[in-house]
């Protein structure tokens, strides 16, 4: 075991490409040094690209702390850029962040993770950077990259053995599909030396096309929080996912208070033991309904939530957590009218409401995954006196909810699941540590009591008859849950005393919109299950609410049912979106392996994103410094017109806007982006230019959008002779 270090990180290069962190894209970085500055400008953070001339990092180099990001999934290039601008987001413009570079599908390299001595530069970039983000396809055998011309596209962990840690990288987190799973987490495990943690994923996981449902954005906004980094990354989860579990190798216990954001680390470990703690992210999936004879569906507004009801729920809220608004607090209030969360802390108890909708979520920081909480679980035994079991956690749960009046409208239980942390295991056996995984043996480490929530709406079926239904609400906003731990409060008089040392929960209230001259309920016809089906079979990055990064090379539908969409926290949502949720059957190209995956897909063309599409891209090769003019296609044109599938419907109202991006800088408004002059670069990669094309639905209640991408190929901006989709 190691003792817990504080490194104060101090800024050592100033970096010159601006990264725009509000635009919902990624940036291509610009190689440039100019010394050094001791903060950055106007709170912006700044890109640097991290190439093999940029001076090399030692171990734990001080300066900011600083981050990588790359992203690579090519089927799925908008959601990768929501996810890569999502990281950039919170940790950019901190004064204690730098971003040293974003990389895309073009740029996004293998040998940028792999070992130096078989072909790889981690020493320059994972290993040069204190986290590491990477967004991309994955399995237990690897991840990938979309440009396979520096070395083949895929980074395994015999890649990376003994590889990571030994320079500068303390963290490594991965929104990728199934990396951190049973079959080969000794082989990850095994590429850490010195590194602190590898954060994952163990079943797939959901990235998504806008930026403040990601994964990234959240867990970025949890750290600037000062959350430990495992407690960041698995509340992102909870917040941004559904149905998902993630988890984290750990090299010591110590690295699970690893807090950045106030300095505060464990020493780096050269050993070869380990450990591995388990979140689930779940929620329910939806009920069974009879969609069949179902033609139209309730339309359900947000209830209006305004300013003062978020200041009076989070008085509220903390007295209940012990959080009491104090004159010092009310003033902090004040200041975070701009922002989208009131935020407010008492020692380690933390506690967000969301301002737009009246989620919140709760955290006793020292009692959620900390080396304390590891130890405890590990000491302790179901014959103890103090141990808390399912039952017990149950009833604390809906003791404290009835208690407190937080039982969300249309509560549901649904289970009750345990995080876990595994024994320790070592690598220096890697037959007996792989056995040691297979066998699965995890402590028990915190409860989570989770609830889903239910809707009852009258339905109008085909032959015209009334009945009443009861629907599921999915999505990342539509859960709640209370985490309990596994042995009783010092003091308590008996275990169900305990206190939860974390709620997350206030769905947003909703109402039957109602036709304003004639106070009817309004209703949205809404398409067959078998036109979804093939709907989602012909576009399913376009049409589905929720992408996964997993290359699929064969989709099969095993089930449908109806239910309603609630987006996560922080997303502005005027309507509940009725959905078709599909259970689907998908095969991994690489390893055809089948995975069960439920997709969810909009009931009505009416809520689904709009199109996007960049068409008539430049077939000659494109001079820096000539004008070029990009055009989208025309979002109001059915899909049949726009040869796309066989449906007589376009995506979304009807009604919308079109901006212009190029690497993350806004250059444009309309259809036609027109003789625009292409400028020269000097980004030391092959890539040279990324254009982005954003059409968002301006009538839409939720204002849904959608992004296409383009890449001009050249060579450090000399020219650029092909155009790369």
């Amino acid at each position: 075991m190691h003792l817990t270090s504080f490194v104060h990180k101090k800024p050592v290069y100033l970096l010159l490409a601006m990264c725009f962190a509000l635009l919902l894209s990624s940036m291509l970085a610009i190689p440039a040094w100019a010394g050094e500055e001791d903060e950055q400008p106007d709170g912006m953070g700044e890109t640097q690209s991290a190439s093999v001339d940029a001076p090399q990092a030692t171990q734990d180099d001080g300066g900011d702390w600083e981050l990588g990001i790359h992203g690579s999934a090519g089927n799925l290039k908008s959601a990768t850029a929501a996810e890569r601008a999502g990281m950039n987001f919170w940790l950019s413009p901190a004064s204690n962040w730098v971003t040293r570079y974003i990389f895309d599908e073009s740029s996004a390299w293998e040998q940028d993770f792999k070992r130096n001595d078989l072909g790889g530069t981690n020493g320059s970039y994972i290993d040069a950077v204190d986290l590491q983000f990477y967004v991309g396809h994955g399995s237990p055998s690897g991840f990938t990259f979309d440009n396979a011309n520096h070395d083949d596209g895929t980074l395994t962990s015999a890649d990376c053995y003994r590889a990571w840690g030994d320079n500068d990288n303390e963290w490594l987190a991965l929104t990728s599909c199934q990396v951190l799973g049973n079959s080969n987490l000794s082989g990850w495990a095994s590429c850490m030396y010195g590194q602190h943690l590898i954060m994952g994923f163990v079943t797939n996981a959901s990235a998504y096309n806008n930026m403040f449902s990601t994964q990234a954005y959240h867990f970025g906004r949890y750290i600037r929080q000062n959350y430990s980094m495992p407690q960041a990354w698995y509340k992102a989860c909870d917040v941004a996912q559904r149905g998902r579990t993630t988890r984290t190798i750990i090299n010591e216990l110590a690295c699970l208070n690893d807090k950045p954001n106030s300095g505060q680390v464990c020493a780096d470990s050269f050993d070869t033991d380990w450990w591995y703690q388990t979140h689930s992210c779940g929620t329910e999936t939806a009920i069974s309904v009879p969609s069949e004879d179902i033609r139209t569906l309730p339309v359900y507004r947000m209830a209006p939530y305004g300013l003062d009801e978020a200041k009076a729920d989070f008085s509220n809220l903390g007295n209940v957590f012990g959080i009491p608004v104090t004159a010092t607090l009310t003033a902090r209030v004040q200041d975070q009218i701009a922002s989208d969360y009131f935020t407010g802390t008492a020692g380690a108890l933390s506690l967000e409401l969301d301002k737009g909708s009246g989620i919140f979520s709760f955290s006793d920081l020292d009692q959620l995954w900390t080396a304390t909480q590891a130890e405890q679980a590990m000491a302790v035994n179901a014959a103890s006196a103090d141990y808390i079991d399912s039952d017990d956690a149950r009833t604390i749960a809906d003791n404290f909810l009835r208690t407190n009046n937080l039982n969300g409208t249309g509560a549901t239980f649904y289970e009750v699941i345990s995080d876990t942390i595994s024994s320790q295991i070592d690598t220096a056996d890697p037959v007996r540590a792989a056995q040691l995984v297979a066998e699965g043996e995890q402590t028990p480490l915190l409860w989570q009591v989770i609830y889903s929530r239910r809707l009852t709406a009258t339905v109008v079926s085909a032959a015209g008859l009334s009945e009443e239904i009861q629907f599921s609400v999915v999505g990342p906003g539509a859960k709640q849950k209370v985490y309990v731990p596994v042995t009783a409060g010092v003091g308590a008089a008996s275990i169900l005393e305990t206190k939860p040392v974390g709620v997350l929960g206030g769905w947003r209230e909703v109402a039957p919109a109602v036709n304003a001259a004639t106070g009817d309920a309004l209703s949205v016809a809404i398409l067959t299950a078998d036109q979804v089906r093939e709907l989602y079979m012909a576009l399913p990055e376009d049409v589905t609410l929720n992408d996964v990064p997993l290359d699929v090379s064969k989709r099969e539908i095993i089930s449908h049912t109806i239910a309603y969409w609630e987006e996560a926290s922080g997303v502005s949502q005027g309507q509940l979106i009725p959905v078709y949720e599909l259970k689907v059957n998908m095969t991994e190209r690489e390893s055809q392996a089948v995975v069960e995956e439920f997709v969810y897909v909009p009931a009505s063309e009416l809520y689904m994103r709009p199109l996007a599409r960049i068409v008539g891209t430049p077939t000659q090769p494109v001079i820096a410094g000539t004008a070029i003019t990009l055009t989208a296609a025309d979002a109001t044109q059915t899909l049949r017109t726009l040869k796309l599938a066989d449906f007589d419907i376009a995506l979304g109202t009807g009604e919308y806007s079109y901006e212009w991006f190029l690497d993350g800088t806004k250059i444009g408004n309309g259809q036609v982006l027109k003789d625009y002059v292409v400028p020269l670069s000097t980004d030391q990669r092959d890539i040279a230019l990324t254009f982005e094309v954003r059409v968002t639905d301006t009538s839409s209640p939720n204002q849904s959008a959608s992004t296409d991408r383009v890449t001009l190929a050249g060579s450090r901006g000399i020219y650029l002779p092909t155009v790369n989709r």
